[in-house]
Formats: structure tokens, sequence, C-alpha cells
């Protein structure tokens, strides 16, 4: 028995009660109590009546190995993770870059479902894929690299954040609709003009979804 390490179990199990109230509750006296915790080694029968009183173990108490208490596990809880894909589409952050026809997955990126759950709001990776943003125009929103979580079944068109394709092109923007049926393109970064696409000239614009998550890069 590793005295030490026995001594700050019991200091664990016992720290809530008076020395008294649990060397009572034990069935031991209070000063076989305060002489185990110097470190005097306790017999067989005053171990077990630690533990019966405080619900605990032997072998945990003793060794402090094992679950602390019955049908506990000494093993931590792994960690829920819910993968998203990142496809192989690069959305532009200025100009537009031209993607080819077919779309590939590059990989699975997880996420907890804290993380889903707490920052999305979100249950289930359904909808959900991950791009990468090329260009500055949306600067320091969104820079060159970073990777955008869209959400596809978002594609109501709102004033927001979202992926989008024009004319061929896979863009990213923050796209405001106007009265008239036309579409305001709005870059974060000052250097880059706003654009507007009239409704008369939409037939070629699609909406991927809207974005719900960025991970910046950091040079």
């Amino acid at each position: 028995m590793n005295s030490d390490g026995f001594i700050k179990r019991l200091e664990e199990i016992t720290k809530n009660v008076s020395a008294r109230q649990f060397a009572h509750s034990a069935g031991i006296s209070e000063g076989t109590l305060r002489s185990v915790k110097k470190g005097s080694s306790p017999t067989l029968e005053t171990l077990l009546a630690i533990c019966r009183a405080a619900n605990v173990n032997i072998g945990w108490l003793s060794t402090g190995e094992g679950p602390m208490r019955s049908g506990e596990t000494d093993q931590p809880q792994k960690t829920k993770f819910i993968t998203i894909p990142r496809v192989d589409i690069c959305l532009a952050a200025g100009s537009g870059a031209l993607n080819g026809d077919s779309i590939e997955k590059v990989e699975d990126i997880p996420f907890t479902n804290e993380f889903l759950g707490g920052k999305l709001g979100r249950t289930s990776a359904d909808g959900l894929i991950i791009l990468t943003a090329g260009g500055d125009s949306m600067d320091p929103l969104i820079s060159d690299g970073d990777l955008v979580m869209v959400d596809r079944k978002r594609n109501m068109l709102q004033d927001g954040v979202y992926a989008f394709v024009y004319g061929g092109l896979a863009r990213v923007k923050y796209l405001r609709p106007t009265l008239q049926g036309d579409i305001e393109v709005i870059s974060q970064n000052p250097i880059h003009k706003d654009e507007l696409l009239k409704r008369t000239d939409l037939d070629d614009f699609h909406i991927i979804g809207k974005v719900v998550w960025c991970g910046h890069r950091f040079s």
C-alpha cells in the first residue's frame, strides 16, 4: 500500500464531514481514524469499515487501482465524435475560382457532439460539408486558406454569409437580397468592391449553403 496515495484518497472521501462524524458512521474510534490519516497502517477490519462508510471499493482505497465505487469504470469515457467531409472545392473569397465538375471527398474532419450541439445547435452532420476559402476579400472574417463549414440545408437566401456558385465560379461572400429581387454581394475587405447581381442575371446563380463555422489558419 502506497502510504501517501492512500492518505490522499482517505482525505478525499472524508473531506466533507468531521473526523468524529465519519468515525462514528464507520464504527471506529476517532483516534483510530486520525492515526490512520497520519500514516499508521490500518487493520483489515478498519479498512473495511472505512470503505463501507464511504461506499468505496477497498481495492481503490488501498491501491488506487480500479473504480472508486461499484458500478463505475476506471476507464475515461471516450469523447464521441461526428465527422464532417471536407471536399475538393475552393471557395474564392475574391473574384472566384473555377472548380471541376466532379466533387471528391478529401478527408473526414471530426467534431465533438458538444461542439456541434453547443456552437451550432446540431445533433448530426446531415447536410454539413467543409470547403476551403481562397483569397482575401472576406478578411478578416474569412482568410485565405481557412476551412469553411457550410450547411447545405440552409439554402434559402437571407442576409448572411453563403457559399454559392455564379457563372461557374464557387465563391463565399456576404449576400443581401433586395426588395427588387437583386442580390448584393458584399466583401468584408474594403479594398474589394461590392457587386450587384441583377435578378435578370440569376439563372446561373446557385446557393451551396450558409456558412455556419470557419476555422482560421495562422501563418
